[in-house]
């Protein structure tokens, strides 16, 4: 019987005892920080300068992160982020937002499902008291249980690991990949096939990452793989992963690279995929206009700075490509949910009149086709941290009559249908159930 591969997940050892509650106590596991830093930050916070001291803990938390993160490729991260043009030489600090790289270190089991949402409860406490205005944080100051549960959350998920280790199995899934060609009756290819969506969408990822940047043996193997790997994925890839083949293959022919433009044309040919090539690369003026909306989105003063990106994608008009629709959608629905916060007024003002605009046949493909695994999404619509996405979900499907839609995945149409009977919890438990499924877990 096959064995469904499980996400790789760090060994759970507590670095942090629960007794530990003091600023001192809790710095001094942070094995990560130097003793000047551990002292700045204890400094800090026994001074009730906590605002400054956690700004400080964050931004050395975050660029551990993305500075692990970065072991595994930026390649393949710019393929599991969704983002076009991304190659090895770019800078993962300007790649990852502090969001991005907490979701990827989730996925790829660097950090717990715990230790990620406590991180996103402190980048929203960080966030939200550098966004507040002169003169508007009178009786608005950080206390204490919020400054030491957060500094506790970033030592014991990220700072207290000597080196946070990427999972093994990972590693040596992904260069396999690239330095071995599968059987088509290779054992692995069956464990993939039974295993959660989210691994058949990594594989992907890493397949069309190495069709453009690998060269020699590398890309040998990996376009034997592809050739063995993509008819045997293809009836069960969504069609956002079946466009993102079409999507590279359009981009290798257009550079001239014959290799890859050839490797990726024989896997097409056997699954009759060249309805998911685009004609133009029309499709990446939208992915790049979405990842600048995203972009500003999860970065500070994001009310402020999300109106201008947003508009620059209204500005492309509301026929969107099918290749670009999910990216576009996980930007809009975004800023129209907002966060626990609220939401940019004039921003999500924008991306409602965009939405407005889509036809029904583009909602239908985005409820059956991109939202099951939309992890951005889903994780905004069964986070308890705060009802404003929620709310802003319930508002959106009578907006956009989508409970009138035909939904083909069970869950899909409990959230929908929730959302519409304004059911809360209903709606909150079907988004969790989602994720759980994305990942496999039970």
């Amino acid at each position: 019987m096959n064995t469904a591969m499980t996400l790789w997940r760090t060994d759970g050892r507590d670095l942090v005892p629960r007794n530990v509650r003091t600023p001192k106590a809790i710095a001094e596991h942070a094995a990560q920080l130097s003793k000047r830093e551990r002292r700045q930050i204890v400094a800090a916070f026994e001074a009730e300068h906590y605002e400054m001291g956690l700004n400080f803990l964050w931004l050395r938390t975050v660029t551990a992160l993305k500075r692990e993160l970065a072991t595994v490729g930026l390649g393949l991260l710019g393929e599991m982020l969704g983002r076009v043009g991304v190659n090895e030489d770019d800078d993962v600090e300007d790649l990852l937002t502090a969001r991005d790289a907490i979701r990827l270190a989730e996925e790829l089991g660097v950090i717990t499902p715990t230790e990620a949402l406590r991180l996103r409860h402190t980048h929203e406490i960080v966030t939200h008291f550098n966004q507040l205005a002169i003169g508007e944080d009178d009786g608005e100051e950080m206390d204490d249980s919020e400054a030491i549960a957060s500094l506790k959350a970033c030592v014991k998920a990220v700072l207290a690991k000597p080196r946070v280790e990427v999972a093994k199995k990972f590693v040596e899934f992904r260069e396999a990949l690239e330095s071995e060609s599968f059987a088509s009756d290779e054992d692995r290819i069956d464990h993939l096939l039974s295993s959660p969506y989210f691994f058949l969408k990594l594989t992907i990822g890493i397949l069309m990452n190495s069709a453009k940047n690998s060269t020699g043996a590398k890309l040998e193997h990996c376009l034997a793989n592809t050739n063995v790997v993509i008819p045997r994925l293809w009836p069960k890839l969504q069609e956002a992963e079946r466009w993102q083949v079409g999507r590279t293959y359009a981009e290798v022919y257009s550079e001239g690279k014959k290799t890859s433009a050839s490797g990726l044309k024989q896997a097409l040919m056997k699954v009759q995929g060249f309805d998911f090539v685009p004609e133009n690369l029309r499709s990446d003026t939208f992915v790049k206009a979405a990842e600048a909306i995203l972009r500003a989105h999860d970065g500070m003063n994001n009310f402020y700075n999300e109106p201008s990106p947003t508009r620059s994608l209204a500005q492309l008009g509301t026929s969107i490509p099918i290749p670009a629709l999910p990216a576009c959608m996980s930007a809009l629905l975004s800023v129209v949910l907002g966060n626990e916060y609220g939401a940019s007024w004039v921003a999500s003002s924008i991306a409602s009149d965009i939405l407005l605009g889509l036809g029904r046949d583009r909602w239908r493909y985005y409820l059956n086709q991109v939202l099951p695994t939309d992890s951005r999404i889903l994780n905004k619509l069964a986070s308890d941290t705060g009802d404003q996405p929620l709310s802003q979900w319930m508002v959106a499907v009578e907006k956009y009559n989508l409970a009138d839609l035909q939904i083909k995945d069970l869950q899909v149409s409990m959230l929908v249908k929730a959302a519409a009977a304004k059911k809360a919890i209903d709606a909150r438990k079907s988004a969790a159930k989602l994720l759980r499924q994305y990942y496999g877990k039970k």
